[in-house]
């Protein structure tokens, strides 16, 4: 027996322990969020409220604190991170006569 491997007395122990859990876990195929998100604002929603209410002098100032990526991210979205690259690579060699 490998050392992965449980003894049936473990087994016995671990299927104890799970058992007061097995009423209260979801049912296959069941969703863990059955009442879905709470109503209210979003953080998103609440901040792009907060920044509309804002005044274009209080809008560039609060804009001057951040750092320029954070700014683009905002404004374009967050810049697409997995680039994947294919094509062929041909060398020319050239001799050169001396």
């Amino acid at each position: 027996m490998s050392s992965m491997e449980a003894t049936p007395e473990k087994q016995a122990r671990i299927k104890r322990r799970e058992d007061p859990i097995k009423p209260y876990q979801w049912k296959k195929g069941q969703s863990g969020n059955i009442m879905g998100r709470p109503p209210g604002k979003t953080m998103k929603e609440y901040a792009r409220q907060y920044l509309e209410r804002m005044t274009d002098e209080e809008r560039d100032t609060w804009l001057e604190g951040l750092s320029k990526d954070v700014v683009w991210e905002m404004a374009e979205g967050k810049a697409k991170q997995d680039v994947d690259v294919k094509g062929n690579v041909t060398t020319k060699v050239v001799s050169v006569d001396e």
